[in-house]
């Protein structure tokens, strides 16, 4: 996912999502003490992270996990926006990952499966504040009808 290429559409992240729960079941990413687990160890490593800060408690709905961040310093390159979700995710994923980059207007969302053969998390990290909806502004600017350049 990093560079330019484009992102896991989020229709085919939704399909993979799906056959995974159809494999280990539904109640995969409903064990209440693995996501709490998953929730406070996110929030520590969050905490601790530079360049970067949690925005808040994370929102926990519907067996989710969505973590809001703050964006502490200007982002000029789609790698450079990659690189901060997947230091983040170098710390939490498990034996299975995937993820999806979708852009939004107040910044960059990375919704993300992580888990193992006894349970899993689903979430995301938004990365938010006023660098990150930048960054999304100047990189929807370069990428006009699927054609990139630099301004």
């Amino acid at each position: 996912m990093a560079g330019d290429g484009a992102s896991l559409s989020e229709a085919v992240f939704d399909d993979v999502v799906k056959t995974l729960l159809k494999h280990f079941g539904d109640d995969w990413i409903k064990h209440r003490s693995a996501n709490r687990a998953f929730t406070t160890g996110t929030v520590s490593l969050l905490r601790d992270a530079d360049g970067i800060h949690l925005i808040g408690e994370p929102d926990v709905e519907h067996f989710s996990h969505d973590f809001n961040v703050w964006l502490d310093f200007a982002v000029d390159d789609l790698m450079v926006a990659d690189d901060v979700a997947y230091s983040i995710f170098a710390r939490f994923a498990e034996d299975i990952f995937v993820s999806t980059r979708v852009f939004e207007d107040r910044g960059v969302r990375y919704r993300f499966l992580t888990g193992n053969a006894l349970d899993g998390h689903l979430g995301s990290i938004h990365l938010t504040g006023t660098h990150a909806v930048e960054f999304v502004n100047m990189h929807r600017l370069r990428t006009v009808k699927g054609l990139h350049f630099n301004a």
